[in-house]
């Protein structure tokens, strides 16, 4: 499951499509955690955690969330 490489929005969709696919033992583990201590659903733990892949290995800042 390589990420493709670029900037654009359009990439950075694909990326994040490819990332909510099934993931591995190791991220399957993580969503859990995160899912347990934001007190999220596992969807939404997913999702965030997608975002930030994408949005890291692009090279941009994740959006600020607000309070």
């Amino acid at each position: 499951m390589p990420l493709k490489r670029g900037k654009s929005q359009k990439t950075i969709s694909t990326n994040i499509k490819e990332l909510m696919k099934k993931p591995s033992k190791a991220r399957a583990k993580g969503v859990r955690t995160l899912a347990k201590r934001m007190g999220i659903t596992r969807e939404e733990a997913q999702r965030r955690q997608a975002v930030a892949i994408a949005l890291r290995s692009a090279g941009k800042p994740l959006p600020k969330r607000k309070k």
